[in-house]
């Protein structure tokens, strides 16, 4: 299949048979997604208001703390970090054998992507 270079210039005829938009800018995106989320307010994203999944957050840096601080081995901190993954996506009372499913794949490609198994690698040397 070839593939051609659009013709040069600026098109500037509106296609035929799609609607008009308009410009709003990012006030007037927020303003229509307020809108049809039916809250009537307009939320703006900043750095202070987390995001929905970063709840998670606090206990990868405790565990990363206690790394940096030499209170765990770097082995302990994987397996940590792979327990609290499994938590957040099989949650707490989810089948045993799903969650250790999970994990055991999760090990695995740590184990089996180069990249991965480098930084871990280094983890162990540093």
């Amino acid at each position: 299949m070839k593939v051609t270079k659009p013709p040069s210039g600026l098109v500037s005829a509106h296609p035929a048979g799609l609607p008009a938009v308009g410009s709003a800018g990012a006030k007037g995106f927020a303003d229509k997604l307020a809108r049809a989320s039916g809250s009537g307010k307009t939320r703006t994203a900043t750095a202070t208001q987390p995001a929905a999944h970063a709840g998670s957050m606090p206990a990868v840096a405790d565990i990363a703390k206690a790394l940096k601080a030499g209170q765990i081995t770097p082995q302990a901190a994987l397996d940590r970090v792979v327990e609290l993954v499994v938590s957040r996506r099989v949650g707490p009372k989810g089948p045993a054998a799903v969650r250790e499913k999970l994990g055991a794949a999760l090990r695995q490609t740590l184990e089996d992507d180069p990249m991965l198994a480098a930084k871990i690698r280094a983890l162990d040397e540093g």
